[in-house]
């Protein structure tokens, strides 16, 4: 045997959260573990749809399958928000293992809408005014633009997951590629 065939069937399968080899030999991970990964294309709430598939790729060439759910669009009134569910693992052995798991960490941003910002702080200045005027102050125009400064930058973003942006989760149940041996 070549020592790059020992070194193949030596290599651990998973160290740091993250699948390593190509190799035949049996993966388990416990519950608990965590497997980091990049993602493959871009998610925005502004776009996106429930149901909507997304690929994590690990180190490995471990490819993690999920799709989007409780997605919303940021809106007047609305923050936006969106769940990533983790459905199966296909390992680079060819086989597959469905995944339980949670999302720990995404490197993510957020979108402004500067248009609907806009209208907001006029909207709320507007208001200010009207009723600053109507209590005798002339301050109200100031302190509506201030709130609807604040209202605009509660709800006028939409969350913008990058193509390439770094994934950690956390496995709720064990993990097997599904190998006779490993379960």
């Amino acid at each position: 045997m070549t020592l790059r065939r020992l070194a193949a069937l030596v290599v651990t399968t998973f160290v740091g959260g993250s699948f390593l080899t190509a190799s035949a030999a049996p993966i388990s991970l416990p519950a608990g573990a965590t497997l980091t990964g990049t993602l493959q294309s871009e998610i925005n709430t502004k776009t996106a749809q429930d149901g909507q598939r997304f690929t994590v790729v690990t180190n490995a060439g471990s490819r993690i399958y999920g799709h989007l759910s409780e997605v919303a669009r940021g809106n007047v009134g609305r923050k936006a928000h969106v769940k990533l569910n983790f459905d199966s693992v296909a390992f680079p052995d060819g086989s597959r293992s469905p995944v339980n798991a949670s999302l720990s960490s995404v490197a993510q941003h957020k979108e402004i809408n500067y248009t609907q910002a806009a209208g907001q702080v006029v909207g709320g200045m507007i208001v200010g005014n009207v009723l600053g005027k109507w209590v005798g102050t002339n301050v109200g125009g100031a302190l509506g633009a201030a709130g609807g400064a604040l209202l605009a930058a509660n709800t006028a973003t939409n969350i913008v997951i990058p193509a390439g942006a770094a994934v950690s989760l956390k496995l709720n149940a064990p993990l097997t590629n599904g190998h006779p041996q490993s379960r």
